[in-house]
């Protein structure tokens, strides 16, 4: 499926560039060859803090600060946890709570993620869900580590267990993960709608039936 081939911004303070991150573009420099979203907001908008990363195949709301005092400030905001970030995935199974809570520590640090079942798809073996996850600390890969050790592998995950063809006629080629709020301290809150490939697989996955609750 297509995907979006340039970033697009979604707002641009004196303090902030929020940016649409597209699938498939790197945060910041790293081994691959991948096009390079702090180089790209870099070249069209002058001097850019990176505050936080996301992973190259998740899509979605990214922050980056305009100036050193901004950059500071919102370092600290995560620091404390004070920046609420809401991520949407597909995932396998069905599970038994609408809402659970997944506390297992990373690389022997605390961890905690809070999820929400969203829409549930399917039946017998071959079962899914649409969920919501607001994790509660910061590790990296939190909400794909803390999805596959609960049994429920993010779709096209294929490093933590999950199924790049979740059922028949649906083919997930990266992971099935989407920042898509971040909320600051502020009050400013920033949303960034589903990529073409991540609404094309809930449709495909709508297809399969709704799942028993």
């Amino acid at each position: 499926m297509a995907q979006n081939l340039e970033p697009r911004l979604i707002a641009r303070t004196d303090d902030w560039c929020v940016v649409d991150k597209p699938p498939r573009w790197l945060s910041v420099q790293g081994r691959s060859e991948r096009p390079v979203l702090v180089d790209w907001l870099r070249h069209h908008h002058g001097d850019i803090w990176v505050v936080h990363r996301l992973d190259e195949e998740t899509s979605g709301v990214m922050l980056f600060a305009r100036s050193d005092a901004a950059h500071r400030k919102a370092c600290d905001w995560f620091a404390r946890h004070e920046v609420r970030k809401v991520y949407e995935f597909l995932a396998a199974g069905l599970p038994r709570l609408p809402v659970f809570r997944v506390d297992l520590p990373i690389e022997e640090k605390p961890s905690s993620t809070q999820v929400e079942v969203v829409e549930r798809f399917g039946s017998g073996e071959r079962r899914g869900f649409l969920g919501r996850a607001r994790p509660v600390t910061g590790r990296r890969h939190q909400i794909r580590i803390h999805l596959s050790r609960s049994g429920h592998p993010l779709w096209g995950d294929r490093r933590y267990e999950g199924s790049a063809m979740p059922a028949p006629g649906i083919e997930v080629e990266r992971v099935a993960l989407h920042a898509r709020s971040l909320s600051l301290p502020s009050g400013e809150v920033f949303e960034s709608p589903w990529p073409a490939d991540f609404s094309g697989w809930v449709e495909q996955a709508r297809r399969m039936g709704r799942g028993a609750p």
